[in-house]
């Protein structure tokens, strides 16, 4: 899936290391450009995902692009975190020092050539070593589960090593002064409106566009998990601490709870649309079948069905932008599968042509 944050977990395990010689923000925006060309790839159809960007050549030239563009949005950045850290009486995480060209460095190499390690460990249609070789020697090494896992893993660890280094490192007059925080609830001089609404609206509007328009757009549930999985690991710990050693969270409660509620309302709509992809896919399959008894050979494609034996493709899912069908016949054998909604580009829902069912497979 384009733009997965999994990548991250390598920079976050080695940002407590490299302290102020690694960005993280420049290794962020290089998984983005990395994963332009199979996003394109995705909205497109294309049977090749993961081409030339995805190279050792290729990504030393995005390498050098990100490094053009990211110290203006570092900076951006940063003084968006500033602002809300001390906002929080958090002043041991401010970011004083400006991004150094260093930084940027690494965190554009170091992301753009760890993205095509990890995704050679995963994807076959990845050909790192081209135009020298047309091998990938990484692929299969580990699973893709195991990839995830250990991602993730390394992206939690190295967040908790980074806070509590800034934490011990924290000078007395950054430790804050301590009072009594501010209820949840509403209090006598705000209505309900300005503390859930007016005071929280980036809140909502960016928890709109992260979890409910993937959702409604592509059917995907890989940036709600995520953001669920922040606002869990992140989120709740910060708001925690900072009720603790802080004046008081203020709005961090409230916004805490839209980033908890969004993304499982958004998880459960995903959920709800991925149990009707089997039999919403039903007049495929009974398409395929019949062809087969008509002519005693599966088509080589979906679309010699239409018109006689599918009067056109059905609505797989309840989202603006359809999924891909895959079908293929190998040696008389047909294959045919869908993309899972709950396990996006990595879950598929396969079709068993002997038992007449639907596997999903993760």
């Amino acid at each position: 899936m384009p733009f997965t944050p999994f990548h991250m977990g390598a920079a976050l395990i080695v940002k407590p290391a490299l302290t102020r010689n690694f960005s993280v923000i420049t290794f962020g925006i290089a998984q983005v450009a990395m994963d332009i060309e199979p996003g394109i790839g995705m909205f497109t159809g294309a049977e090749v995902l993961h081409g030339p960007t995805h190279t050792i050549l290729g990504a030393l030239v995005i390498a050098y692009l990100v490094m053009l563009i990211a110290p203006s949005i570092c900076s951006y950045l940063q003084m968006k975190w500033n602002k809300e850290v001390i906002h929080y009486n958090l002043l041991w995480l401010v970011q004083s020092e400006a991004v150094t060209k260093t930084a940027v460095i690494i965190g554009a190499f170091f992301g753009t050539l760890s993205h095509v390690a990890l995704d050679s460990l995963m994807h076959h249609d990845i050909q790192p070593l081209l135009p020298f070789s047309q091998g990938n020697p990484l692929m299969g090494l580990i699973t893709h589960d195991e990839v995830y896992q250990l991602c993730g893993a390394a992206g939690v660890l190295g967040a908790i090593a980074w806070v509590a280094i800034k934490f011990f490192r924290r000078s007395p007059q950054d430790a804050g002064v301590s009072v009594a925080p501010e209820p949840m609830g509403v209090d006598t001089h705000k209505g309900t409106f300005v503390l859930w609404v007016k005071e929280l609206r980036f809140t909502w509007f960016w928890m709109f566009v992260l979890t409910v328009m993937p959702s409604v757009l592509y059917g995907s549930s890989i940036f709600s998990r995520t953001v669920l999985m922040a606002a869990v690991v992140i989120g709740i710990p910060s708001v925690a601490i900072a009720r603790l050693i802080a004046k008081g969270t203020k709005n961090g409660l409230r916004r805490l709870a839209v980033m908890l509620l969004m993304p499982l309302m958004a998880l459960t709509y995903v959920s709800q649309v991925d149990q009707q992809i089997p039999e919403n896919a039903t007049p495929i399959t009974i398409a395929l079948e019949s062809f087969r008894l008509e002519t005693g050979n599966y088509p080589d494609t979906l679309e010699t069905l239409i018109p006689k034996h599918l009067a056109k493709m059905p609505v797989l899912r309840f989202s603006i932008e359809q999924p891909h069908v895959t079908y293929r016949v190998t040696n008389g054998k047909p294959y045919l599968s869908l993309p899972s909604a709950m396990g996006d580009m990595f879950a598929i829902f396969e079709y068993n042509f002997e038992t007449k069912v639907w596997i999903q497979y993760f």
